[in-house]
């Protein structure tokens, strides 16, 4: 069965489709079939890592490593820790107490968490996989669509060592001092609440010209 559900995903991948006939309401199976197929398709290419972008989500900023996606109103927040890729240092973390689904993730040699939190009418999800970070804050019925295109995202990530060693290399005593996450509000839950609510009431359209050099098109929301 295991292996029907990551060939089904493979036609759809390859195809562009979603993989909308997986049983959604099994979060376990969705996410594990996705981190199993080992993704090597990707449509967007930044400073030291190239990533697949789900179709319709957009690029809405980024700066350094940290990206800022938007997806039916929904934001993802993406940070690509470099500097732990470059040392292969894995993060410890603590299952949080307010947790209504948490998962360790360990395929493929790539190893990880999903930690989703019930906030007051959303649901927090911290998702840390392969060396990368995303976070988002969603309404219950997009709880399993964000796991999919995050999962998508973060198991397709592959790492340029060339240029990393590069960037590292110059900059090593920056690299090892400085502190790196996501950058948005951390101090607490209602925070980033408030954080998320400025892209919930955006009323315009998202600019697919933004000038990128780093991406492969120059058009950063994937229609494809």
């Amino acid at each position: 069965m295991k292996k029907f559900l990551i060939f089904t995903f493979l036609i759809f991948a390859t195809t562009g489709c979603s993989i909308s006939k997986l049983n959604m309401d099994d979060r376990d199976t969705l996410v594990n079939t996705i981190l199993e197929s080992d993704i090597k398709l990707y449509n967007r290419i930044s400073k030291g890592y190239k990533y697949y972008l789900p179709k319709g989500i957009a690029i809405t900023d980024y700066q350094d490593y940290n990206e800022t996606l938007l997806a039916d109103n929904n934001t993802y927040y993406l940070y690509v820790d470099i500097v732990s890729y470059y040392y292969n240092t894995k993060e410890s973390y603590t299952k949080d107490i307010n947790s209504i689904y948490y998962e360790e993730l360990n395929i493929n040699d790539k190893t990880g968490y999903i930690d989703i939190v019930k906030t007051e009418d959303r649901y927090l999800i911290k998702y840390n996989y392969n060396f990368a970070k995303m976070e988002t804050l969603v309404e219950e019925k997009y709880i399993n669509i964000a796991l999919k295109d995050m999962t998508y995202i973060l198991s397709s990530l592959q790492y340029n060592k060339t240029i990393i060693d590069s960037l590292i290399g110059e900059n090593v005593l920056n690299y090892e001092e400085e502190k790196y996450q996501i950058n948005k509000p951390k101090e607490n839950e209602q925070t980033f609440l408030d954080y998320v609510n400025t892209f919930d009431t955006y009323k315009g359209e998202v600019d697919e010209n933004i000038n990128d050099s780093d991406t492969i098109k120059d058009n950063t929301v994937n229609k494809e």
